[in-house]
This record gives C-alpha cells, structure tokens and sequence, in this order.
C-alpha cells in the first residue's frame, strides 16, 4: 500500500473490492480450506473435542472443536434427499488467558452485537460490514506455508477497536476471526451434506446475510426487504445483493 496516501485513502484502498467475478476467484480458496478441514481428526467426544486453532496472539485464541454436536443428528437432509448426520461438524471456540468462553454463535446472538456496536459506534460498523463483505469472497485469505489463512487488514481493524474497544466481550480482531471460524464451519457442513459451496451455499450466504443487516441498523436497507428475504427459500438467510452492497457501503468501491 502506498505510505504516501492519507489514511482515508489507505482505509479505501484496504476495503476496496477488485472488479471482477467474486465467486469463481473465491472457490478454490472454499474448496482448500474445507479440504484442509476435514482432514483434523476428531475427538472421542464433545466432552473430549480435538482442537485446531485458527487465530490466537497473547490474550485470545480462536479455534475449531471436533466434533461437533451435528456429528451425533442424524435427522439432517442430505442434498440427495436422504437424512444424515453431519459426519464434520465443528464448534467454533473462544479462549480468553487460556479459559474458554461460553458463547452463542447464533444469528441472533451475532446480530445483538451489531447492533449494540451500530447504537456505540456507527462508523465502526460500517467498517466491520466491509470486513465481513470482503471475508464472504476470500478477499483477505492469504497463502502461508501452503495454506490459506485469514488475515484482515490491520490498519482498518485498529481504526474498528478505537472506536469502540471490544464486540462480543473480545477484540475486534478476534471477533472477525471468530466468525471467520463460523463460516469455515459453514462450508465444511454445507459441503458434507453435498451441497455445492461454489454458489453461495455456506459461508457467502453467512456472512452476506451479517452485512444485509448491518445495512439495516445503518437505514441503509429497508427492514422490509430484509425480513422478506428471511422467509423465502432458502429461509433463514438474507444476502446482500454485490449491487446493493457497493451501494450501501461505498467504501468497497474504493
């Protein structure tokens, strides 16, 4: 990045999104971290889970369990039709000074903390729904030692914490990490159940649907067209749109 830039110009050149097909540039990043995945053995139990870490520096440290509690649901639809269970499952995981949080992972749960940022800080979510937009095509995935890790912008993601400090009870930096480690999980179910990740299934449609409603609490998109997206199929998600996107949070456009 140019140092000769101001520090507007250099969070616009972080965040900006490259004009070109999002979705055929971002699958064998999908197809390599999910291959990656599979491949962790799994623990005995939930009680006896096997670690892997994804993120971690002096104070936190963000990891995925295996196996997780799909692994023993034998009731979920298999692409083809036939009920399963989710043989990959995984739980996302935050350690605090070496002792594990007790933490939802849920949508409303990661939803709730949106929102409490937007009410704190309304810049800093915008820059997080930039981040996140940006982690829903692989765009800050960088190849180490013959793997993709993830790796935000360092410059956007201090500009996050000093505004606001901490979401989620933790650093804006493990926090992105934390969701990083959803939507690798996301991928990694949505791929064993046979669907095709290339088109959105998983960690797009996770993340995309984080960045519509931060769009919300910002009165950048209208709440109906939001909770209509929920109730059609697939329910339960609600993507942005990379027209609606670009226009919501110009930043992405550099």
């Amino acid at each position: 990045m140019n140092e000769s830039m101001s520090f507007d110009q250099r969070i616009r050149e972080a965040l900006r999104i490259p004009n070109i097909q999002l979705n055929p540039y971002c699958t064998p990043i999908k197809k390599s971290l999910v291959k990656e995945s599979i491949s962790w053995p799994c623990g005995p139990s939930m009680d006896d889970q096997y670690h892997y870490i994804i993120w971690k520096d002096d104070e936190y440290i963000i990891a995925l369990g295996k196996p997780g509690k799909e692994v023993y649901i034998d009731t979920l639809r298999h692409k083809n039709g036939s009920l399963t269970n989710n043989a990959n499952d995984m739980k996302p995981t935050i350690s605090v000074n070496g002792n594990e949080l007790r933490t939802d992972g849920s949508f409303t749960a990661i939803f709730e903390a949106f929102q409490e940022l937007g009410r704190s800080n309304e810049t800093a979510l915008e820059l997080l729904a930039c981040l996140l937009y940006r982690n829903a095509f692989l765009q800050d995935h960088k190849l180490q030692n013959d793997q993709y890790v993830y790796s935000p912008p360092a410059l956007v993601v201090e500009q996050i914490e000093s505004y606001i400090g901490t979401i989620f009870g933790i650093s804006p930096m493990a926090f992105l990490h934390y969701l990083e480690a959803i939507a690798l999980n996301e991928d990694t179910k949505y791929h064993t159940l046979g669907h095709d990740i290339s088109k959105g299934t998983g960690r797009t449609n996770n993340l995309l649907t984080c960045v519509n409603i931060i769009g919300v609490f910002l009165n950048r998109v209208p709440l109906i067209k939001f909770a209509g997206a929920l109730t059609r199929p697939p329910t339960g998600i609600a993507t942005i749109s990379n027209k609606a996107a670009r226009e919501a949070f110009p930043l992405l456009n550099g």
